[in-house]
């Protein structure tokens, strides 16, 4: 599995350091005061991810109208959801929700940018190139079951 490292700096860009794999150019949050903010964790579609362990999982699909909205928002966004991976946080339920400060979050996805350069709180790549590096590695990577139901292929420490 592999194991990857997100620090949130307060800056527009930020690294992903996955030892053995690279170190890439990312971000959460959306632009501007929120990005990489750990100050705006508990601001819902705007800040960045909560700090924590998060482990990368498939991203699940869901039914046909949720693949063919996805489908289009692809083409909207020109960043493919087919390849993003989801970002469960290990909290009291490995689910794909959180909370702050008594606000729900969740959500969260490690994908690469598309052209509005919105997060909405995940982890997102500038580079295409990078992040198909990063998902190469993670696919190719043993996985390990986390829970009956679920497979990870690595993890993310936020701090």
């Amino acid at each position: 599995m592999i194991r990857c490292y997100f620090h949130m700096n307060n800056g527009q860009l930020s690294s992903l350091s996955c030892p053995g794999v690279g170190f890439f150019a990312a971000y959460s949050g959306n632009k501007g005061k929120h990005r990489n903010n750990p100050d705006s964790i508990a601001i819902a579609k705007r800040g960045p991810l909560p700090p924590g362990n998060y482990y990368i999982v498939v991203r699940s699909r869901g039914n046909l109208k949720n693949r063919t909205s996805n489908w289009m928002k692809s083409i909207r966004s020109g960043s493919d959801r087919d390849l993003w991976f989801a970002l469960l946080r290990e909290d009291e339920r490995i689910d794909d929700t959180t909370f702050i400060n008594k606000v729900e979050r969740g959500s969260f996805r490690l994908h690469p940018a598309g052209s509005s350069g919105n997060s909405d709180g995940c982890i997102t790549l500038v580079s295409l190139n990078d992040y198909m590096v990063l998902w190469r590695a993670l696919v190719r990577t043993p996985s390990t079951m986390i829970t009956p139901q679920l497979r990870a292929f690595g993890t993310i420490q936020v701090y």
